[in-house]
């Protein structure tokens, strides 16, 4: 309450001596008050703040010959409306504040007789209640600045909540924003778990090249009910190691989608209510290659079970490749720990060995710097499985790496193995002190 202004309101008063039709207003003030007065009212950039919005159905009001708007304000208004009712018979709309589901200081607006009032409290939903009988809400005194936080807000407040719920409860699955009822199970999760529905996200099936940042892509999100869901899958895959123990790994569950069929992750439910299940794995014997890297297995088993319980039914896997690791890396694939199922070496470091590089660097470094650093671990690694090799779209810098210093090419010639084939397997490179270096291509 502004106490200054509330004790001595009376003393601004004047009476008429005359009698005036309606409402009248007169000022007396300086030639600056006025044009800021007339510039508070009708310049555009200053309309959204103006004392007249909100009187849109109550007063025309003009000065100085231009017609002052008296609209509600975009900002008081849900940007994604989903209730339109009444409370205490007057007008109520209830939505979402914003399509990106962020949250609003102004969580409800209050159109008190024109007056627009904002409520300070947080939440993704907004309300926009237009007073035009009662007193539903109490404004504070005698400026009207707030709305007093008494037992009238809340019971405002718990309308607002339940009119959601009920909203989300009658509403068919396909016709609710999947975002809303999300916002709802963050700031009402007691009564959302209540619901007849729930938010999950179709989990996309990995493509041959992608790097971490796409290994777990999901479809946008759905409203799906409780009582017939389809196959919900935890993020982890469990893989069985050969001494028995398992290890819950955080990428690589996407390549199993092909063998599950359809998959969904969760993204708002009582989880309580649902079979999450996890995927198992089981690598089969280990591959050894002269490369270092032990990681190669044969693709093994896979199934369905829970956080603790193995799967009752063991299934194999058939001409698919399969991996899992923990920790993605910006400059070299042998600092991930990869376990690779079912995939020819070589193809693997080309291909899907860049599902372990992560473009994201802390440090400031580029793209171009990691990638290149990236391509050339998985190129060593090629190496060691096949000896001295360059890529078939090599560039002189990747002959020049076999050259020793000090020393030129003079010649390169390709080699065939076959004199049918019209793509050379490899190429030999002739140098300035005669000495021959033949290179694979992969």
């Amino acid at each position: 309450m502004d106490l200054q202004y509330a004790a001595g309101w009376a003393d601004n008063l004047i009476q008429s001596c005359f009698p005036v039709p309606g409402m009248a207003i007169g000022v007396m003030c300086s030639k600056a008050l006025t044009e800021q007065l007339v510039n508070a009212l009708t310049d555009v950039w200053q309309s959204y703040r103006s004392p007249a919005r909100g009187y849109y159905d109550l007063l025309n009001i003009e000065i100085n010959d231009k017609v002052v708007d008296t609209s509600v304000q975009e900002d008081a208004m849900p940007s994604v409306p989903l209730i339109e009712t009444s409370y205490q018979n007057n007008r109520l709309v209830i939505g979402l504040y914003g399509k990106e589901g962020y949250a609003t200081q102004h969580s409800i607006w209050v159109n008190f007789f024109g007056q627009m009032i904002p409520v300070d409290q947080y939440s993704r939903f907004q309300a926009y209640l237009e007073v035009r009988q009662g007193r539903p809400i109490n404004p504070m005194s005698p400026s009207r600045r707030g709305i007093i936080k008494d037992e009238a807000l809340n019971r405002l407040c718990d309308f607002i909540r339940n009119s959601l719920f009920e909203y989300f409860s009658r509403t068919p699955v396909e016709e609710i924003d999947p975002l809303a009822l999300m916002q709802f199970y963050h700031d009402f999760p007691e009564q959302a778990s209540k619901l007849p529905c729930l938010v999950a996200a179709r989990r996309k099936r990995y493509e041959s090249g992608d790097d971490v940042s796409k290994i777990t892509a999901l479809f946008a999100p759905q409203v799906l009910s409780y009582e017939n869901p389809p196959l919900l899958l935890a993020d982890r895959v469990r893989v069985v190691r050969e001494d028995g123990t398992v290890n819950s790994v955080e990428y690589g569950l996407h390549t199993f989608l092909e063998l599950t069929g359809p998959a969904y992750k969760v993204m708002d439910a009582d989880e309580s209510r649902l079979d999450i299940w996890r995927l198992w794995w089981k690598p089969g014997e280990q591959i050894q290659l002269a490369s270092h890297q032990q990681i190669f297995y044969e693709a093994g088993h896979w199934g369905l079970g829970t956080e603790h319980e193995p799967p009752a039914e063991w299934l194999e896997i058939n001409n698919h490749v399969v991996f899992a690791f923990s920790a993605p890396n910006n400059w070299g694939v042998e600092n991930v720990d990869f376990t690779v199922g079912g995939a020819d070496p070589q193809d693997f470091y080309q291909t899907d060995a860049w599902a372990g590089f992560d473009p994201q660097n802390r440090e400031g470094r580029s793209y171009q710097e990691m990638s290149e650093s990236y391509r050339g671990s998985c190129e060593r690694e090629i190496r060691n499985l096949i000896g001295n090799a360059v890529p078939k779209n090599f560039s002189w810098d990747d002959l020049m790496k076999f050259v020793p210093e000090g020393e030129q090419i003079i010649e390169v010639s390709p080699v065939y193995k076959s004199r049918r084939k019209h793509m050379p397997d490899g190429v030999i490179l002739l140098l300035s002190n005669d000495e021959m270096v033949r290179l694979s291509l992969f």
